[in-house]
Formats: structure tokens, C-alpha cells, sequence
């Protein structure tokens, strides 16, 4: 496998710095060189600064790492937990990630779309339609059943890599907004 394996990484979710853009390729010679030419034909290169901090990162020790998944993992459980408890419902529990996918509740009418729509504009709160995350072959769609239509429309990713401050104002928010004290309930 070594042979023909290439392994890629980057700081983004390591070091929570999601917006620089460093990141790595481990591979053979033969394709590090391919990978070479088409880096430097669709992108240019970090910013000095952000790869000295990069290597500031990288040597930091194992009891970062540690720190960090177990904030991760509370902050996981803690969106995880609201959400369940307002009605939308968690099929996998994410381990190497910080995003939740979560099915909108049986009960809302509501497609993926409509409803983060309704979200930022009666709570202030940011999520992304799960449908862009499926990929449907549009040019044989009548070929699609309407339940697997729906099903794409029926998942909603949200982040839980943000401050205990923002986590806890959008938990008040959907709690607000879910019990209706907050404007017209979304389901």
C-alpha cells in the first residue's frame, strides 16, 4: 500500500484554524511531483506568517490534542442533546468531526431549505440544508421514488465548533423559538 498511498491532512480542524488553508500530502516521490504541478497551477502559497504557526502547532503536546477532543466532544454532546430534546433526531454521533447531521423532526413540513431559512430569520441561528450534501442525477430524476426525493431534503448540518458563549445563545434561541415563545414555531 505505501507504494500507492497518499495521505492528506491539514491544521484545520486540529488546530481550529478552518480558514488557513494548511495543509499536507505524504506520498511516493512520483506523486508528490504531480501533486506539485497542480498545486501551483490552482493555488498559491499560505502566508508566512500562517506557516510559522504551523510549525508552532505542530509541535505541540499530546496533552493539546487531548484538551481539544474532549472540548470538542463536550460541545458535540451538548448540540447534540439540545437538539434532540427540541425533536430532531441524530442517526450517526460524529467522532472525527465537528458537524452534526441531524433529520428534521417527523413532525415539520418543512424541506431542508425552507427550514434553515425560517431558522436565521426567526432565531439568528446558522445551519446548512443537508441537501447539498446529496448528490441526485437530475436528468434521470423521474426515476427517483418521492421518498428518496424527500430524503434528501431531510437533514440539516450543524457546527459545534464555536464558543460556549455562541453555543449557549443559539441553544436559547431554539429553545425559544421550538416552544414558540419565540415567534411561529418551525414544527
Amino acid at each position: 500500500m505505501q507504494k500507492r498511498t497518499i495521505i492528506t491532512s491539514s491544521l484545520s480542524k486540529s488546530f481550529s484554524v478552518t480558514g488557513w488553508r494548511i495543509g499536507w500530502a505524504i506520498c511516493p516521490a512520483y506523486f508528490a511531483s504531480a501533486i506539485k504541478n497542480i498545486h501551483v497551477k490552482i493555488t498559491d502559497s499560505a502566508p508566512a506568517p500562517f506557516q510559522e504557526a504551523a510549525l508552532t502547532a505542530l509541535r505541540s503536546s499530546p496533552e493539546y490534542f487531548d484538551a481539544l477532543r474532549q472540548a470538542y466532544k463536550s460541545k458535540r454532546d451538548y448540540l447534540a442533546q439540545l437538539l434532540t430534546k427540541v425533536g430532531f433526531q441524530v442517526s450517526v454521533m460524529p467522532k472525527g468531526s465537528f458537524f452534526l447531521f441531524m433529520e428534521l423532526p417527523r413532525t415539520c413540513t418543512l424541506s431542508d431549505v425552507d427550514f434553515v431559512e425560517e431558522l436565521i430569520k426567526q432565531a439568528g441561528v446558522v445551519a446548512v440544508p443537508g441537501c447539498v450534501f446529496f448528490h441526485t442525477n437530475s436528468s434521470k430524476l423521474e426515476d427517483l421514488s418521492l421518498t428518496a426525493i424527500s430524503y434528501h431534503r431531510r437533514y440539516i448540518r450543524f457546527a459545534f465548533c464555536k464558543s460556549e458563549e455562541t453555543l449557549a445563545a443559539a441553544s436559547q434561541k431554539l429553545t425559544e423559538l421550538i416552544d414558540g415563545s419565540g415567534g411561529l414555531k418551525l414544527f
